[in-house]
This record gives C-alpha cells, sequence and structure tokens, in this order.
C-alpha cells in the first residue's frame, strides 16, 4: 500500500515514511486523534470541525475518489502535522464509517459470500478495534464523534476489551518502544504517552427544533449573557441573567453526567487516571453538541475539492461558462448560499447580467472553480458567526493548551499516584508511531508476541464468532456421538453417509451462528477419520444388490492389486433356498457375487446328486483350439440393446425351416430379409392360420413349409476357438463369439406319463399348495398336403387323417388335435414356488386338483420376470423370480420348440438367449416332460441387472419372458 505524503501541507499517513527534522522535527506536539463514526453525507469525514478550526483543508475527501484504506484491515489514519500550533491530528476511517463500509462491500464480496455477515463484520470490528489501540498509545487526546445526540452504550464493551488487550500487551510494546531513538524513558516504560484525554462530539440535528429553537432564542435575544464564560474550576457556564443556560449547554451537561456514571460503573475509568485505559477530565467541559450549521461544513469542503478536480481536467471549457452563471446566480441570491442559515434563498434578477467566459474574472478555470467555491461557502460565514457563542474552537483549545502547558492531572481522591505525561519530539514521536502501528494494525507475520496480542483481542471483540463457537463446540460432541451409536464394524460409504446426515442433523439442530459452518466441516471430517480408521467396508455389490459385509479386502482374482489388504472371497451374509434344474431338490446358496457362482457352480453342485443323470439338451458353448484363448473386447455401446442387427421387435420374431409359432410370433432367420422370412398369407387358412378358439389353437401346415428349411436358414457363422464371450450370450453380442459356459439348462425329466394332470407334479419340493399343475393347451394342426408330410401320414394313418373330412371341403386336407402342457415357474429366496395361469395372476387349483384354466396366456402373452410371492401377502414384500419353463410334449408326429428370449429390464435392454439368434429353435422330442431352466442372474456388457424393489412394484414391462416362445415342426422319421 502506498501513502501520500506532502512535506508542503503537512499531511502524511500512518505507517509514515517521511520524519520531521531539524526545527520542526525538535518540537514538543500534542497528539489529537478523531474517531468514532461519521454520518452518512460526511464521506467519511469526522473532522469538519478540526479544518474549521484549523483554517484550511486537512484530509483528502473527495466525492469522486474512493478511499485509500488497508485491504487487510479496511481502516485508513491519516495524519496532519500544524508545526506552527505544534499539533498532530490523526483522523481514522474504519468500519464505523458509511464511506468505509462501501469499500469493504466491494473488497470483501467473496467472504461475505463464504462466511456470511456476521464473520466479515467481526473481521472489520477487529481492524477497528486494532487501530483504537494505536491510537490510544500514542494520542494525548481522541475526539470520539457520534452523529446523533445519545451515547452508544456499545463502547463500553469495546473500552473494556481494549484496556483488558492494553494490560496484556503493555509488557511487548514497551520493549517495541525501547528501539526508538532518543525516546523518553517514562514513555518507554508505560507504553504510552499518558493517560489520553476522550472528548464526546455529538450532533445536534436529530435534536427536537424545540430545544434547538430554544438555543437560538437564547442567542438572539441576549447575546451578551449567552457568551461562554470560565470558572476557577475550569467548568464551562453560560453567563446571563436568570436564563440558567442555553439548552444545548443543559443537554451537554446531563451527557457529561450520563457518561461519567456508565463508564465509573462499568470500571473503564477509576480514580487513578494510570490504571485506566483513558480519563475524563474533572473541571473542564468533555461533551460538545455540533449544531447543525457546523455540522454542514463538511459537505462545501468536499464540494470545493471535486469541483477543483473537475475543472482542473482536459476539456473543461464548456464548464466554465455554466460555472461562471451559477456564481453570479449565487451573488444575487442575497448572500444566504446554498448552506446560509439565515433567510430563503432569493430567486435570480431577470435582468441580472451574465458574465462570459472571456470576462477577465474568468481568465482561466482555476479562478472559475475558487470564485464558484468561494460563492457557495459565503453563506457558512453567517452560520459560523452565530455559533462563536458555542465554539468548538474553544473547547478543543482548551484541552490543547493545557497539555502543551502544565499536562494532564486527571485522578480523583486523596491517594491518587504519581501522574505521568509525556510531550514528545515530533521526529521521536514519528517513528515511535510507526513501530506501534506495525506493532498492532500490520499483518503480524512473524513477531510471534504481535500474534498472541491479536489473537486475544479477536477472542473479545468478535463476541458474536465467539458465542457461536462455544454453542457449536458444545453440540459437536453430541453430533459425533450420534455417528456412533449403531455403528457395525464394517460398513460402506453409503451407510458412512447416512450416519453423517444424522449428524448433520444434530449439529444443525442445535449449533447456530457464523461458526456453523466451521463446525459442520469438522463434523465432516472427524466422521471421516471414524470411518477410514479401519471401518472401511467392502464396497462391491451383489448380483442382488446386496453388500459384502468384510472389511476392505481383495480376491484371489485380483491379481494386479498391490494394496496391503486380506484376501478373502466376497460375502452378503445372505443366503437363499434355490432348486436344481429339474426342480427335484433345493439348497441353500449364498448370495452370488459372479453370474458364473449364480448360474452355473450351484446348479453343477445339486446336479452331482441328481439331474446329471437325466438326458439334456446342451447349449452351444466355446470350444477352445488353442490353450491360451482369450476374451474378446466387446465394445459398450451407449445402449446396450442396439448392438443387435434385428429388424424385427423385441415381441415378434420369425420362424425358420417350417416352423409355426404357437403365439402368431415368428422367428428371425439368418440369410433372408424380415419381409421374406414372415409367413405368406396365402400359405394359411384365412380366419384359421392363428385363430384361438377356446383352450384350442388351429395352425395350419402346407406343403410350402417342408421345404423352406434349407431355403431361408442361410448361412451360420462360423463361431470362434479363439476368443470368447466374457459375459452372458444376449442380443447385442458380437457375432460369432460363444460363452465359455451357458447359464440356461434344459432337462428331459422322462416320459410324458410323469406328469399326471389330476395330482399335478409331484416329489418335487417348494410348490405351495394348488400352484404344482401344468396348463393344458390343445393345438389343432391342419395338413393341407399329406403327401409332403410323410411322418404324420405314417404316424397317424389314414383313418385319423380324415377325422372331420367333412367340413374340409377344399381338398386333399387333413387335421389332428394334440394337447401341449404348459407351466410357467416362479421361486422366492425363501424356496416357495408357484406356477403362474397368466401374466397377472398365479395358477390356484381346487382342492381336488381341478385347474379351471388354459396354457393360452402363458403362451401368447408376455409373462414377467418377477411376481410377487403368494407368500409375502401376510409380512414383507418378496418377489418370485421365473426359474423354470414346463413343457409336456404330446405322443404326436410334431415337435414342440421352444425359442426363449428374456429381457430383464426396459429397453433398450437386450434380450438374454440360450444360443445364438441365427440357430433354429430347440426341438424338444415328443411324449417326454421337459424342464428349461432360466439363468438365476443377468449380467451384460455393463453390469448386472438388478432385480426391482419388491416393496414398489414393477411395471410388466420392466422384465419380461417375451411371447413367440413355443412352436411346433414337423418330426423328422429317419427311413431306411
Amino acid at each position: 500500500m502506498e501513502y501520500n505524503l506532502s512535506r508542503k501541507n503537512g499531511v502524511f499517513s500512518l505507517p509514515s515514511t517521511w520524519i520531521p527534522q531539524n526545527g520542526e522535527g525538535r518540537q514538543r506536539v500534542v497528539v489529537v486523534s478523531v474517531v468514532g463514526k461519521s454520518t452518512l453525507d460526511a464521506g467519511g469525514c469526522k473532522a469538519a470541525s478540526l479544518e474549521a478550526m484549523v483554517g484550511r483543508k486537512i484530509f483528502n475527501r473527495d466525492m469522486i475518489q474512493t478511499l485509500d484504506l488497508d485491504p487487510n484491515t479496511m481502516v485508513g489514519v491519516e495524519g496532519y502535522f500544524d508545526h506552527r500550533a505544534r499539533v498532530i491530528y490523526l483522523h481514522l476511517t474504519a468500519a464505523h464509517d458509511t464511506s468505509a463500509i462501501i469499500s469493504a462491500l466491494t473488497n470483501m464480496h467473496s467472504q461475505l459470500q463464504e462466511k456470511g455477515f456476521l464473520m466479515a463484520w467481526s473481521s472489520l470490528k477487529l481492524g477497528y478495534a486494532r487501530s483504537l489501540l494505536l491510537l490510544f498509545s500514542v494520542s494525548h487526546l481522541l475526539l470520539l464523534c457520534h452523529p446523533s445526540h445519545t451515547f452508544d452504550i456499545t463502547y463500553i464493551h469495546l473500552f473494556r476489551t481494549l484496556d483488558a488487550i492494553r494490560c496484556k500487551a503493555q509488557s511487548y510494546l514497551c520493549e517495541v518502544l525501547r528501539g526508538v531513538p532518543g525516546i523518553n524513558k517514562d514513555w518507554a516504560s508505560f507504553g504510552r504517552l499518558c493517560s489520553p484525554r476522550v472528548l464526546f462530539i455529538f450532533s445536534a440535528r436529530l435534536l427536537p427544533r424545540l430545544a434547538r429553537a430554544n438555543n437560538h432564542h437564547t442567542s438572539s435575544t441576549h447575546p451578551t449573557q449567552a457568551s461562554p464564560h470560565r470558572g476557577g474550576t475550569g467548568e464551562r457556564w453560560w453567563g446571563g441573567g436568570g436564563s440558567g443556560g442555553g439548552g444545548l449547554r443543559n443537554l451537554e451537561l446531563a451527557l457529561e453526567d450520563q457518561i461519567y456514571r456508565l463508564l465509573r460503573k462499568s470500571r473503564v475509568i477509576t480514580n487513578i487516571s494510570a490504571n485506566s485505559l483513558f480519563a475524563l477530565p474533572n473541571n473542564q467541559a468533555y461533551v460538545y453538541l455540533m449544531e447543525e450549521g457546523q455540522e454542514n461544513q463538511a459537505p462545501p469542503a468536499l464540494l470545493k475539492n471535486t469541483l477543483h478536480n473537475l475543472c482542473y481536467t482536459p476539456g473543461a471549457d464548456s464548464l466554465v461558462s455554466d460555472l461562471s452563471q451559477l456564481s453570479m446566480r449565487g451573488k444575487g441570491s442575497g448572500g444566504g448560499g446554498m448552506w446560509g442559515g439565515g433567510t430563503q434563498r432569493a430567486s435570480p434578477s431577470p435582468d441580472t447580467t451574465t458574465t462570459t467566459p472571456s470576462s477577465p474574472s474568468f481568465t482561466s478555470t482555476s479562478t472559475s472553480a475558487d470564485t464558484l467555491s468561494a460563492t457557495i461557502l459565503s453563506g457558512v460565514s453567517t452560520e459560523r458567526k452565530r455559533n462563536l457563542e458555542h465554539s468548538f474552537n474553544v473547547f478543543l483549545q482548551q484541552h490543547i493548551d493545557q497539555a502543551l502547558g502544565k499536562g494532564f492531572d486527571d485522578n480523583v481522591g486523596r491517594h491518587s499516584g504519581p501522574v505521568f505525561f509525556q510531550i514528545p519530539r515530533a521526529s521521536v514521536w514519528f517513528e515511535a508511531a510507526n513501530r506501534v502501528y506495525r506493532f498492532f494494525v500490520a499483518a503480524p507475520d512473524k513477531d510471534t508476541k504481535a500474534k498472541q496480542v491479536v489473537g486475544s483481542l479477536q477472542s473479545l471483540v468478535e463476541t458474536e464468532v465467539r458465542f457461536s463457537d462455544a454453542r457449536c463446540a458444545k453440540v459437536l460432541p453430541l453430533a459425533i456421538a450420534a455417528y456412533k451409536e449403531g455403528l457395525p464394524p464394517h460398513y460402506t460409504h453409503l451407510h458412512h453417509q447416512h450416519k453423517v446426515e444424522v449428524a448433520q442433523s444434530v449439529l444443525s439442530g442445535q449449533a447456530r451462528g457464523p461458526m456453523y459452518e466451521h463446525y459442520m466441516t469438522q463434523l465432516e471430517e472427524a466422521c471421516e477419520r471414524i470411518w477410514t480408521d479401519g471401518r472401511q467396508g467392502c464396497e462391491t455389490l451383489s448380483l442382488t444388490g446386496n453388500t459384502c459385509t468384510h472389511p476392505r479386502h481383495k480376491t484371489s482374482h485380483d491379481t494386479d492389486d498391490d494394496r496391503p489388504l486380506p484376501v478373502m472371497p466376497h460375502s452378503s451374509g445372505v443366503t437363499y433356498v434355490s432348486g436344481c434344474n429339474c426342480g427335484h431338490r433345493q439348497g441353500q446358496r449364498e448370495d452370488p457375487f459372479s453370474a458364473r457362482a449364480a448360474n452355473l457352480t450351484f446348479y453343477q453342485h445339486l446336479a452331482e446328486t441328481c439331474c446329471s443323470r437325466l438326458d439334456s439338451i446342451p447349449f452351444p458353448t466355446f470350444k477352445p483350439s488353442v490353450s491360451n484363448a482369450t476374451a474378446a473386447q466387446v465394445e459398450l455401446d451407449g445402449e446396450e440393446g442396439d448392438g443387435e442387427s434385428d429388424p424385427g421387435t423385441p415381441h415378434h420374431n420369425n420362424t425358420p425351416g417350417g416352423l409355426t409359432a404357437l403365439s402368431g410370433g415368428s422367428v428371425i432367420s439368418s440369410a433372408a430379409p424380415p419381409q421374406r422370412n414372415m409367413t405368406p398369407p396365402q400359405r394359411m387358412t384365412p380366419g384359421d392360420a392363428t385363430a384361438s378358439t377356446g383352450s384350442q389353437l388351429v395352425i395350419t401346415l402346407t406343403a410350402e413349409d417342408t421345404k423352406t428349411t434349407s431355403r431361408e436358414r442361410g448361412v451360420i457363422r462360423q463361431a470362434s476357438t479363439t476368443e470368447y464371450l466374457p459375459g452372458m450370450l444376449h442380443s447385442a453380442s458380437p457375432p460369432g463369439l460363444l460363452p465359455q459356459w451357458s447359464s440356461w439348462s434344459l432337462v428331459c425329466l422322462g416320459p410324458s406319463s410323469l406328469y399326471s394332470h389330476n395330482a399335478g407334479i409331484c416329489e418335487q419340493p417348494g410348490f405351495l399348495a394348488g400352484t404344482n399343475f401344468l396348463l393344458p393347451w390343445d393345438v389343432t394342426v391342419k395338413v393341407q398336403d399329406r403327401e409332403k408330410w410323410p411322418a404324420i401320414a405314417d404316424t397317424l394313418g389314414k383313418k385319423a387323417l380324415m377325422l372331420k373330412n367333412k367340413k374340409n371341403r377344399g381338398g386333399d386336407g387333413a387335421e389332428f388335435s394334440v394337447k401341449i402342457f404348459l407351466g410357467v415357474e416362479y421361486e422366492c429366496v425363501r424356496g416357495h414356488r408357484f406356477m403362474m395361469a397368466g401374466p397377472d395372476r398365479p395358477l390356484k387349483a381346487s382342492p381336488s386338483g381341478l385347474v379351471k384354466d388354459n396354457a393360452s396366456r402363458v403362451a401368447n402373452q408376455d409373462m414377467p420376470l418377477y411376481y410377487p410371492c403368494p407368500c409375502s401377502r401376510g409380512g414383507a414384500s418378496i418377489n418370485g423370480q421365473l426359474m423354470r419353463i414346463h413343457v409336456v410334449t404330446p405322443k404326436a408326429p410334431v415337435n414342440v420348440t421352444l425359442n426363449p428370449q428374456v429381457q430383464p429390464g426396459p429397453d433398450p435392454c437386450p434380450r438374454y438367449l440360450p444360443q445364438p439368434a441365427v440357430m433354429p429353435p430347440i426341438k424338444l422330442s415328443p411324449s417326454a416332460y421337459w424342464v428349461l431352466r432360466l439363468p438365476s442372474v443377468y449380467v451384460g456388457d455393463q453390469g448386472p441387472h438388478y432385480p426391482p424393489d419388491p416393496r414398489h412394484p414393477a411395471p410388466p414391462a420392466f422384465a419380461r419372458l417375451l411371447k413367440g416362445c413355443y412352436g411346433i415342426s414337423q418330426l423328422v422319421v429317419d427311413r431306411i
């Protein structure tokens, strides 16, 4: 920060880089400081009366220039050395001045936004208090200005705080002063020039008009009686014939009594002035009420300075004419002036001669500005004359004269202590003031003693901050205890965040003030330390959404992890009950953390004692041709389901090779466009091709169906033998890649006679009562050309083919009926199993085993992948998952085909398949009981598809088994 200093006019700023030398430096001086609050229109200046007393403008105040304040403390100490009167005037601009507050708003904008008003205001008050410590240490007189006529009792706390810090810092300050060359020993021993006097300057502008009128009336009616006199005791009194003094003087005396009692009761002042921060004179006035006319001396000074600055700028010639006209009109207004206190301003005369800029009196802009400012200030002279009877000069000069003379002795009582009073030389004072400024006001970066003093002052000045700090410090342990309550040995970041929110709610419920954010940060850091101190749990989720309960660890597969963590498998502590591939045996399974453990390992373990002896149809898997086969790099698209070039929708698939989907859909062929794969309308009997009558579905088999197998199957791409699919097979998987193992299973329990539609499914545990039945489905097959279906002709015979031939008037046609039993089995985590009668209703047979439903809805509609288990009606909701499809094929020359496609999430989730989509549907042998086991979990390229929350039922389209799963094809009979 640069400080302007002019040796010519005596103006300086602290810390000063100029020290008077020669005769001026050897002069002994009295120091007068001006502190307090300024009015809104004063521009931060409280020294207008001092400027009138000195007779010139002392401090630089301009309405178009900003204040020069220290950006760290937002205070500024300006000075003026009047070497003729041997007085140094100091003027403090700080937080109690409106102009300083405006400057602080600009500089402290970020602090206001981050920490709030109270923290910003506390820092401003701290800078103000540090500046007062400086002035109380280097001054003889302090003028405490206030813009009203009442005493501000908040000064009492400030004075007590400054006195406590002064006593604490006295020894440190003495060490600083001892290094000043030529300093007096008493000054270096006591740490200050004397016990300074404080004079209170109040404003009378807010007084009732009656009081001011009474004082003016007394002055004008009895001018000879209203002049001030001094008694033998030094007390001011108003002489006069029985009036008892003016109203302002009476108010001044009342304020003196009030201030004295308040300061004595609060022990700010004592009998021994050396033990107090400051003293009050015993027999002299120390309260002065500034009248309204005297107060208005500051704005003319501001205006004059501003006009000079404006007129001395380039391009101001156009302003000269306006200034001259305004000046002449001011002269013609009767001498009242703009701030005159006497008569009303007269309007300008119409015949007033206007002086042009070419006149001799306006030869330069400087002369015009001086003339204008003199005209404006001419009205002040009348007010000054009227105020001579109540003079600020007389009020202040008596204290200055006493200081230059015998000094101050403000002790009270018989047993008063020794009095010390020093009038320093100017050069010594400047050097000492600079050092005291650096000790109290400058940033104490290296001086640890100054840091201690500033820290103690901060704790006493920032009352709101200290209260908030004490309150928050009391609540912080309670909030930490709330975080620790009920903590498990190890927990995840999600649980940690939940506990932090609980602790924050405790703190926010009782903590208040500007330190709230600071202690909230401390709480978060404390909770973070507790969590990271050996309580961090494994963050890995199981494929069902449960978290591992172990502490942070790594598994045997984490070969690239170099962290010093224990090696152990994941475990959520949750176990489920599940059935094997065929459903004959149930066992407990741990919550899976890998797709292999969920869809293969568990079922292989149960199959060793159950399903391994059954016939099965294996699904295609990766067959390596090299020993170092690796996983293929699968590119992840934004939408996982967009990777499959499937022209059909998820609901409808085309059937290649003479297959007819029972649900009216079709399976996609690998070679032909979708338009050619669709079954031609002329190959179906109109109205009967996919018509369902009651519980029957009528299917027409034409001669062309036998020729489409080789033509529409196309070329199937050979699977890779060096790279395998890293995850499960789905519709978005790259073509030509197969998984290492299959997540599906298809086993044959035996002949169709194993199932009895009267008894239902037997010898399979876990089924809820009335749900262990398959749904019958009668399918009528029409054959248009019997010669093209030799297997049907040989098996059923001529008589069977000619059944209902009377209804077939279209030619050589035949039809026959087959009965298929279907079952869609769901299984919950408790091991409960149940069949569904449709997408929205579980199967419920009568006690006698009568099933009224059929499989039409199951076969022709999408089935939900998850459905609430009936066991959860009276307690917590539990979802059952579609795990098995039961098919009892008929004893007929047809093959029932399966083409399951599961979409475990909403679009664009891909469809999960047991085999590549280009392969034909799976053919089931006739007259057999087949069970297709679906995957337990579905894991895609972007992670697992978690089951829905059973407490919030998901819509049917959330996860589903797509329709088009079942079909019929010709039974191929090998002829020898």
